[in-house]
């Protein structure tokens, strides 16, 4: 499933980019845990860092108002409800693309005990369509139909590459992998990939991996930091 690639290179140091998402992961993770809904400054900060949550900020405060946020997002990250009740409570945020806040409702619940759930959203895996990264690597016949599903072949490939020295006690590496694999596919699906030759673990996709996690702002931040 993680077979070698001859193409995979260490060339511009994508080892130290790796580690440096890692990190940014880290940030955003207690950048969450920390959060609270109080003003619409508050709001916009939370929608910052969720990639393709961004562009509905306006829309979700126009239809919903701060209280009815504040609840939605109290409940999220209240971790004695269930998985199920808590991405529901988000959902019910009066949104023009509700899919999308419900990928926001998993992608923060991950981000909050990656410890304990895997990232989920459409692109990872779509139970409509059977469709996703994570269908990439399954075996011949395998058909995700459930939630649990979906988290115990997670788990599988979590184990796996901790086999290839990617060990972590969260679901980060498992993220970047899922998350990765499907910015390569939209890259090879459009014609678009920087190096045509593919194959290998290049800082150009790494860099739009960490876009699409959410991480631009933390990764300014260690940036700074090191500058």
């Amino acid at each position: 499933m993680l077979a070698k690639d001859v193409n995979n290179t260490v060339r511009n140091n994508p080892k130290e980019s790796l580690s440096v998402i890692i990190k940014a992961m880290q940030m955003k993770t207690d950048f969450l845990n920390s959060s609270e809904i109080n003003t619409e400054e508050d709001v916009k900060k939370l929608f910052d860092v969720i990639f393709y949550a961004k562009r509905h900020y306006n829309e979700i405060i126009g239809n919903n108002g701060i209280d009815k946020i504040k609840l939605a997002f109290k409940t999220l990250r209240n971790k004695d409800l269930p998985y199920g009740e808590r991405v529901k409570a988000f959902t019910s945020l009066k949104a023009s693309e509700p899919e999308d806040i419900e990928d926001m409702a998993r992608e923060i619940i991950h981000f909050l005990e990656p410890e304990k759930y895997p990232l989920w959203t459409r692109w990872l895996w779509n139970p409509n369509k059977n469709s996703g990264s994570i269908t990439y690597i399954l075996k011949d016949g395998v058909v995700l139909k459930n939630e649990k599903d979906y988290f115990d072949a997670v788990s599988e490939l979590r184990d796996v590459l901790s086999i290839f020295g990617l060990d972590s006690p969260n679901y980060y590496y498992a993220s970047i992998f899922l998350v990765y694999s499907y910015v390569r596919y939209v890259d090879y699906a459009t014609l678009l990939a920087v190096d045509r030759k593919g194959g290998g673990l290049y800082p150009s996709h790494l860099s739009t991996t960490a876009m699409v996690l959410g991480l631009k702002s933390f990764l300014r931040v260690i940036q700074l930091a090191n500058s």
